[in-house]
């Protein structure tokens, strides 16, 4: 199934974006399996392994509202068509998701955040850490608030626009 033109176009304008900010640590961009397999976008000198989300939405459609979406099953894939751990899921590889706020990018690590998301994320709705699943793509994700990701972070970026 092809990504979303405007997807690819916002997720690559966010990757962009963190590389210019970290331009003198920045060593190289992941391969294509190193980015779909390990759930990483680029390698920095300092950080290590950085997966770089871009400001999402909260609706589909909708402005960009630098709404935090954390992935915990990625939508079905071939060959099989089955779900696998998301992004937002420790996975062995030691690595920081950069999750994009409208001052900053904030670094948290998978593995600070998951046992406690298992005791928060049990409902399904819309309200931070609900979960939240489409019919058929076999994907389930939870939001959370800022204040949330701020508090977990190891690391922040400001951005300057």
């Amino acid at each position: 199934m092809a990504r979303n033109s405007q997807s690819v176009i916002e997720g690559d304008s966010a990757e962009n974006k963190f590389i210019n900010l970290r331009k003198d640590t920045f060593v190289r961009l992941a391969n294509k399996e190193e980015n779909i397999f390990e759930h990483w976008d680029l390698m920095d000198s300092e950080l290590g392994r950085i997966d770089v989300k871009a400001p999402k939405r909260k609706h589909r459609g909708g402005d960009i509202d630098f709404h935090i979406w954390w992935e915990l099953k990625t939508v079905k894939r071939p060959p099989k068509w089955e779900s696998s751990p998301g992004w937002g899921i420790p996975n062995g590889i030691d690595r920081l998701i950069a999750i994009r706020s409208e001052d900053a990018y904030y670094l948290i690590k998978p593995e600070d955040i998951i046992e406690d998301l298992r005791q928060r994320c049990r409902d399904y709705s819309r309200k931070p850490f609900g979960l939240h699943a489409r019919p058929d793509r076999g994907d389930l994700m939870t939001t959370l608030p800022l204040d949330y990701v701020k508090q977990h972070a190891r690391h922040r970026i400001d951005v300057h626009d």
